[in-house]
């Protein structure tokens, strides 16, 4: 036993239980110490709640049955849903056809571009002939895997032409300030080439929007997805609720 409040008592096989493999002496000590110190808080709460609640307040039965329950349903319907294997997918058709859908209901006034960049060491000597590619057009289109394997794992770059960037987010990023809405105007591509610390950034403004429909991004079309998939969840589940009210008062098993 490590630790004792009133009647309730640990041992060490508990704290063993509750801790992560791989962790040092140090680390292990002082885990097991908040561990035990948490323990003994809480059942010192725990005490004064026993003593002080009466009988009726401490009576959770009809709490712990109504979770139960529903704990039962919620996992009998994520069987169901698992089982209808059309229904439970999405394909990124459907996902952009769903995302035009919203685009009448809602715009946003963000900046988002499209963009291809490259972070890369000022030193590296990659960087000319990254440049040459990146920045001629009909090259960046053609030998997009020479880019690729020429920046390699360590060099960080975006070179997907659809993805759409919060335009904020892309400043942080590089760390200077971009002009996308001037350079839009202009309806050409725009090409920037800065040193920032020890790296060269070189970045193709592809595109530009000021008010953009929602789900435009990743993250949000990814986010329509999951948006979808609960719809069709949801319909579904109320079709299976309603043959199931169907088919039992037709037994007479309901009787209201």
């Amino acid at each position: 036993m490590v630790a004792q409040v009133y009647q309730y008592k640990l041992y060490a096989s508990e704290v063993r239980s509750g801790m992560p493999v791989g962790l040092s002496a140090d680390d292990s000590l002082a885990m097991a110490r908040d561990y035990i110190d948490n323990w003994v808080k809480e059942k010192l709460v725990l005490h004064e709640a026993e003593k002080h609640l009466t009988p009726r307040e401490k009576n959770f039965d009809k709490e712990m049955t109504e979770y139960r329950n529903s704990l039962l349903i919620n996992r009998y319907y994520e069987k169901l849903w698992q089982r209808d294997t059309l229904g439970n997918r999405v394909t990124s058709r459907e996902i952009s056809e769903f995302a035009r859908s919203l685009d009448s209901r809602y715009t946003v006034d963000k900046e988002i571009v499209r963009v291809n960049y490259a972070k890369i060491p000022t030193q590296h000597p990659a960087l000319a002939r990254a440049k040459e590619i990146l920045f001629n057009e009909s090259r960046r289109d053609e030998e997009k895997e020479t880019l690729v394997s020429l920046l390699g794992d360590t060099i960080e770059y975006l070179l997907e032409d659809d993805e759409w960037l919060y335009l904020d987010d892309l400043q942080n990023e590089v760390a200077f300030q971009i002009d996308a809405e001037k350079a839009a105007q202009k309806g050409e591509i725009v090409r920037i080439e800065k040193e920032v610390g020890d790296n060269t950034i070189l970045l193709v403004i592809l595109d530009y929007r000021s008010q953009r429909s929602v789900n435009e991004t990743k993250e949000e079309r990814a986010a329509a997805g999951m948006l979808l998939m609960n719809q069709r969840k949801a319909e579904y589940i109320n079709r299976y609720i309603q043959e199931l009210y169907d088919k039992a008062v037709k037994a007479g098993e309901i009787v209201q």
